[in-house]
């Protein structure tokens, strides 16, 4: 995948987009008809959180309670503003007037801008109603004989959902696996007080330390190796217990390791980081968050 194929993926996405400010006392909630803009499930949710109305009870109201509800409460907060971003003739977000929109594609213009000159591959795309996810790997930090190089995965929603991010990871060739670096170790910014430019800068120094910190566990994934485990599939469903996965991914996970074994600790981890290659994209990305706990989580 190359930057032109990003670029072009985020155009189309943004066909129909649109913002608006508007007041409580300007906004109403109706039933459907041609003036109406229909929320998204994100879009209600944080709709109600706003007015303060539980969710699980507003989808159980009748049409005509909703209606009267919602309304009641829009009229209750009346002079507060809000940001409503919409694509075409749904409403995608029901936002606070704070949120600085940083879209996708300012992010990936600075992301190219920061990373134009580098001998870096971009291995992954992941664009999706509320996220976008880009890994980029360089050709130069990595170990040749395992086949690990480090990487940094940069993030954003548009819609409320997610800070603008860089996560430091570790890309294994030979199964193409990701294991993402602890969240402590990443660069985030809530879509709150930064101006463009400062953005940018901030980023450049997360980018140039994204790529030292997953230079440095690249290292320690390796040592991983030193550290033998007696049992390791037994290891992995005990894991698997505490963080409460289902039967099925946990014998997805026991599969990958049986594929690969190696009894030590840098085993365990492969599997998991193999494991969440059969994952849909976003639950991908926070099972490979999770296998980087384990670089220093006990595991006996």
């Amino acid at each position: 995948m190359d930057w032109k194929t990003v670029s072009d993926k985020i155009v189309q996405d943004d066909q129909n987009k649109w913002d608006q400010i508007a007041l409580a006392e300007e906004l109403e909630v109706a039933e459907v008809g041609e003036e109406v803009y229909p929320f998204s499930e994100n879009a209600l949710s944080q709709f109600c959180a706003k007015l303060d109305i539980p969710i699980r009870y507003f989808r159980r109201l009748p049409d005509e309670m909703k209606i009267t509800v919602a309304n009641y409460d829009l009229e209750r907060l009346k002079g507060t503003s809000f940001l409503v971003r919409g694509k075409g003739n749904w409403i995608r977000a029901f936002l606070s007037s704070e949120y600085v929109a940083y879209n996708n594609s300012e992010i990936a213009e600075t992301v190219q801008s920061l990373l134009g000159n580098g001998a870096l591959t971009m291995k992954s795309f992941v664009l999706e109603e509320t996220h976008m996810f880009l890994k980029i790997i360089s050709e130069e930090i990595g170990d040749v004989e395992s086949g690990l190089k480090a990487g940094i995965m940069i993030g954003n929603s548009e819609v409320g959902m997610g800070s603008v991010s860089v996560e430091p990871f570790v890309f294994r060739k030979p199964c193409t696996n990701d294991l993402i670096v602890s969240q402590e170790k990443s660069f985030r910014h809530a879509h709150i007080h930064l101006t463009a430019n400062e953005l940018t800068r901030r980023m450049a120094e997360a980018v140039s330390e994204g790529f030292s910190v997953a230079s440095s566990m690249l290292d320690a994934f390796l040592k991983t190796r030193e550290e033998p485990i007696p049992d390791p599939v037994e290891t992995i469903r005990k894991i698997a217990e505490a963080r409460k996965f289902s039967q099925k991914l946990t014998d997805e996970v026991v599969s990958s390791y049986l594929v690969e074994p190696e009894p030590n600790r840098f085993g365990v981890i492969n599997a998991f980081t193999n494991a969440a290659q059969r994952l849909a994209p976003l639950q991908r990305i926070e099972m490979e968050r999770f296998a980087g706990t384990l670089l220093e989580t006990p595991l006996q």
